[in-house]
C-alpha cells in the first residue's frame, strides 16, 4: 500500500506543475497566432493575468487609470481571458459604429442565463431572433413613427415639473420616473403613477441588481468554474448562485409582468391595440400561423424588455 500512496503523492505532485506547463504552451502559441500587435496594457500574471488589479465592484475606475498610463485602447488578461478595453467615446464610435460589421457583435457571457439576462437586446449575438427583435423595435421608434407620443411626452414633462418644484431634493426619482413612464406608456400604455409606481420600482430593483452583479470579471469566473451554480447554499462560495436566484426572480417580473398586463387588458378589451408597441404586434401575432406564434412573441418580449429596461 505504501508504493500505491507514494504514487498517488507523485501524481499529485505533477499535476499542478503540468497544469502551468500545458497553460504555458498555450500562451505561446496563441502568441504567435496573432497576426497584428495588441494595444498596450498592464503586464499580466502567470495563470492569473490582470484580475488582481481590477476594482471587483467598480472596474470602471481601474481601466480609467489604464487608461492614463496606456492609452484609449487597452489590452488585458482575465484569468485565460483576453480583454480589449475601449476608454474613450472616439474609439468607441470609430469600432464599433463606423466599422461595426467587423467589431459590432456580443461575447458569450457565461452569467446571462444563470442571472436572467438572456431576454436583452444588448446581450444577444446577432442572429435571426436579434433581427427580429430588432425590426420590432424600429418600427416603433423610429422618427416618423414616435411622433405620435409627443402629446404624451409633454403632458409627463409638465408632471416631471411639478414634481420638483414639489420636492427637489429627489430630482433623481423624478427623472427616472418621467422617463419610465414615457417608455410605459409607449411600450405597455402603461400610466404609471407620479411616484413611487410599483413597476417603476420594480425595473429599477431589476437593472440596478444586474449592474452590481454581472460583471464581466464575474461573468469569466463563472465560465471557469460553472459548478459554482449547483454548489449548496451553505457551501462557501455559494453567493453567486443566490445572486442568480434573485436576479432571475427580478428581471423576470420585469419582463412578464408588464406584457401580462398588455395581453389581459387586450383579452378584456379595456385598451386599444394599437395604442402600445406590445398591443399592435400582438395583433399583428395573432394573423400568423400557430407555428410563428411563440417566436414572434418571444421576439416582441424581448424588444419589449430592452426598451422598458435601457431607458
Amino acid at each position: 500500500m505504501v508504493p500505491s500512496v507514494v504514487g498517488h503523492l507523485a501524481l499529485l505532485a505533477v499535476l499542478p506543475v503540468s497544469f502551468i506547463v500545458i497553460t504555458a504552451l498555450k500562451r505561446s502559441i496563441g502568441k504567435g497566432q496573432h497576426q497584428s500587435p495588441l494595444p498596450p496594457g498592464p503586464n499580466p500574471l502567470p495563470l492569473l493575468g490582470n484580475i488582481l488589479s481590477i476594482d471587483a465592484k467598480q472596474p470602471w475606475l481601474s481601466y480609467t487609470r489604464w487608461g492614463a498610463t496606456y492609452g484609449d485602447l487597452i489590452f488585458a488578461r482575465i484569468l485565460d481571458q483576453e480583454v480589449v478595453v475601449i476608454n474613450s467615446q472616439h474609439v468607441a464610435q470609430a469600432l464599433l459604429d463606423k466599422r461595426s460589421r467587423v467589431y459590432a457583435d456580443r461575447p458569450y457571457l457565461a452569467t446571462l442565463e444563470p442571472f436572467g439576462w438572456s431576454y436583452s437586446m444588448g446581450f444577444t449575438g446577432y442572429g435571426d431572433e436579434w433581427r427580429l427583435s430588432r425590426r420590432i423595435f424600429h418600427q416603433t421608434f423610429r422618427p416618423d413613427s414616435a411622433l405620435k407620443f409627443r402629446p404624451m411626452q409633454i403632458r409627463r414633462a409638465r408632471e416631471m415639473v411639478v414634481n420638483l418644484i414639489d420636492d427637489p431634493k429627489h430630482y433623481n426619482i423624478h427623472f427616472a420616473t418621467f422617463s419610465s413612464s414615457v417608455t410605459m406608456s409607449v411600450v405597455y400604455n402603461y400610466e404609471t403613477g407620479a411616484r413611487d409606481d410599483p413597476l417603476v420600482l420594480l425595473v429599477v430593483d431589476a437593472v440596478n441588481a444586474g449592474v452590481a452583479m454581472m460583471t464581466p470579471e464575474r461573468a469569466i469566473i463563472l465560465r471557469l468554474f460553472p459548478f459554482l451554480l449547483n454548489l449548496p447554499d451553505w457551501c462557501p462560495g455559494s453567493s453567486i448562485k443566490r445572486d442568480a436566484r434573485v436576479s432571475t426572480n427580478l428581471t423576470n417580473e420585469m419582463v412578464n409582468v408588464p406584457f401580462d398586463y398588455v395581453k389581459q387588458h387586450i383579452a378584456d378589451n379595456s385598451i386599444s391595440s394599437r395604442s402600445s408597441m406590445v398591443g399592435e404586434h400582438l395583433q399583428r401575432i395573432e394573423e400568423q400561423d400557430d407555428a410563428l406564434k411563440p417566436i414572434l412573441e418571444s421576439a416582441l418580449k424581448k424588444a419589449a424588455s430592452t426598451a422598458f429596461a435601457g431607458e
